[in-house]
């Protein structure tokens, strides 16, 4: 069995980011995923993954998405732009990929979490 090595710094990727700013406008308007699912024409399980980071979105979703928040699309990619600034400045590492190590994820995630209750 091959071991992943040990990361060296934290990291997320920026999907994951995204995926938190909807998360944050859903729960803010009181929305339910299969709300949204429902709009995209997607599972629930499915939309769940846009929010965890584990699959990307079509700017054609990213609207639709947005219009139910009741955002415009750049409200959203600003906000996950600001954030990955903000972890940046904490050392974490953001990334375009979504092969980061899974240990790494955890630990941007903690600070994630600390900015975000800041």
């Amino acid at each position: 069995m091959k071991s992943q090595a040990s990361p060296s710094k934290p990291a997320i990727p920026y999907t994951t980011l995204v995926g938190q700013v909807i998360l944050q406008h859903r729960n803010r308007r009181g929305l339910h995923q299969n709300e949204l699912a429902g709009a995209l024409g997607i599972t629930q399980s499915a939309y769940s993954r846009i929010e965890k980071g584990d699959t990307t979105i079509s700017i054609p979703q990213l609207r639709v998405m947005a219009r139910r928040l009741g955002v415009d699309a750049s409200v959203l990619l600003e906000e996950a732009d600001a954030l990955a600034k903000r972890l940046r400045a904490q050392g974490v590492e953001v990334s375009d990929e979504k092969g980061v190590h899974p240990a790494a994820i955890l630990i941007a995630l903690g600070i994630l979490a600390a900015i975000l209750a800041s």
